[in-house]
């Protein structure tokens, strides 16, 4: 969808929409809403800053009219502001864009600790819990901040990416913020976009805006943990911003995924992920069957002061876990819930409270997430939503299909950026697929770049044949792709949809309508 067309300058004073333009009322400017906020009148440096750093020059003159030369441009019906998440969402994804080289590698995290101190640094407000790694990282954050959930504390959980609205990314106490208080903390958030917009470290990236929301909607929410899924990597993601000593760092499961930014080894990508680790203070790291990557973690927790434990669930020495029946089916989340509960145990341990079996059991079997194994319907027919898109991923995700479906083939949906590894990830899904439907998506931003860059389905369609799948077709359009693939399927025997997560909002939405 193109981005909709946005005035250069906003008529004020003398025009049919001054009314909008009262001191301390509704002020916008190229789209932006700023809704009653106290200093926010027409010539109040928070709303100059806005319109000199998003609209490139300046929208009002002393006298209230516009620049030099300049005519006003009318907004017929009104003017564009931020009142919506609809409104919110457009302006994340179209005025902001992806994130730059992996969530602003190029900036390191100065922007984003930049943008966190124009709001009092929220993220050092409470306890927090720090999660990297490959493959798994959503899923330990859900175990944890359930587990914590559970015990009677109130959570902040912060997952990336979303897949099907944006306000998935912020759950406190286990259910997803009001839209309302997205919206109004994005619009508190306008000013601080602005200063630094205007400074040496340019216009912030969409991950770096949503990770402040986040660090200021726990911080309004009075979180007594906040816990941090990594976007990409951990030393130069944008979540790594917090300084408290006693942030405890999880390191999950290390492969290979986004090598044109995080590196072409295992060891590299350990590298970059062991970046999260606080200070002079503790990190539960996944023991590898790497040992580079151990040995990894070892070095980087020598070099920070930082008391390393590497975590082996199937150690007997490990603290006890029994196969329970969780949230979030697989046998590779049982590995995911053992760290988390892990790392409950030594929160516990530090901050003086006491494991509830009660609670662990309840905590991990209410756990959800939207796009891991999500199954809907439709008409009737079972269909598995997935936004695994790497080897590793799509090596679970087949493991859960032949648990529950032993020696079935299954049709797959898929579509892929561009920049993954189509070959390899074909090789994992082969055995399984009956046939593949590729297909395609078109992204207008967010978290990575090149946004709306995926894989040709004719070409993915050649590469599933290539890999050995039997039947192999394309259809551009993803609802041309589910209904194809209904009709490949076997009556009760669930499509899947995998590849990314673009993908699964795409079916979700069809499903949903």
């Amino acid at each position: 969808m193109a981005a909709p067309e946005i005035p250069r300058y906003l008529p004020l004073q003398g025009s049919p929409h001054a009314q909008n333009c009262r001191t301390g009322d509704n002020l916008s400017i190229r789209g932006l809403h700023l809704a009653h906020r106290p200093g926010c009148s027409a010539g109040s440096v928070a709303f100059q800053e806005v319109a000199m750093s998003l609209s490139g020059t300046v929208a009002t003159t002393s006298s209230g009219g516009t620049s030099a030369g300049e005519a006003p441009v009318t907004w017929a019906g009104g003017l564009p502001s931020i009142r919506t998440l609809d409104d919110a969402t457009t302006f994340l994804y179209q005025r902001l864009g992806a994130s730059r080289d992996g969530h602003g590698a190029r900036a390191g995290v100065a922007r984003a600790r930049a943008l966190c101190e124009t709001l009092g640094d929220p993220q050092d407000r409470c306890r927090s819990v720090h999660v990297a790694g490959t493959a798994g990282k959503g899923s330990v954050v859900a175990f944890v901040a359930g587990l914590l959930g559970a015990h009677g504390f109130t959570v902040g959980a912060h997952l990336s990416p979303h897949a099907h609205s944006i306000v998935e990314r912020f759950l406190l106490d286990g259910r997803a913020v009001a839209e309302h208080l997205l919206v109004r903390t994005l619009v508190d958030l306008m000013p601080g976009i602005g200063r630094i917009a205007r400074s040496e470290h340019g216009c912030p990236t969409f991950f770096e805006v949503t990770n402040a929301i986040a660090s200021q909607l726990f911080a309004d929410g009075e979180a007594d943990y906040a816990v941090v899924e990594t976007g990409l990597g951990g030393r130069l993601d944008s979540t790594n911003t917090i300084t408290r000593a006693d942030k405890l760092a999880l390191l999950t499961h290390i492969g290979l995924d986004h090598t044109e930014v995080l590196g072409d080894t295992l060891a590299e990508i350990a590298t970059e992920k062991a970046g999260i680790m606080p200070r002079h203070g503790h990190v539960i790291a996944l023991k590898s069957q790497c040992e580079a990557v151990d040995q990894v973690f070892v070095e980087e927790a020598a070099g920070r002061r930082c008391t390393l434990e590497l975590f082996d669930p199937s150690d007997p020495s490990s603290p006890p876990f029994v196969e329970r029946e969780l949230g979030l089916p697989g046998r590779h989340q049982v590995v995911n819930a053992a760290l988390a509960l892990r790392a409950v145990a030594y929160l516990a341990q530090r901050d003086g409270w006491r494991i509830d079996p009660t609670a662990v059991h309840r905590g991990l079997r209410q756990v959800r997430l939207p796009g891991r194994f999500e199954r809907r319907r439709w008409h009737g027919h079972p269909v598995v939503l997935d936004g695994a898109h790497n080897p590793i991923k799509l090596g679970s995700v087949v493991s859960v299909l032949r648990d529950e479906h032993p020696g079935q083939r299954f049709v797959w949906v898929l579509a892929f950026k561009g920049n993954k590894d189509v070959r390899a990830a074909l090789e994992i899904i082969a055995p399984v697929a009956s046939a593949v439907v590729a297909t395609e998506f078109v992204t207008t931003g967010g978290d990575h770049r090149p946004a709306g860059a995926s894989v040709p389905a004719a070409a993915l369609a050649g590469a599933a044949r290539r890999a050995g799948v039997p039947v192999s077709t394309d259809a551009a359009h993803p609802g041309a792709a589910l209904q194809r693939a209904l009709e490949l399927s076997a009556p009760g025997r669930p499509v899947v949809a995998a590849g990314s997560f673009h993908l699964v909002a795409a079916i979700g939405d069809i499903l949903s309508a």
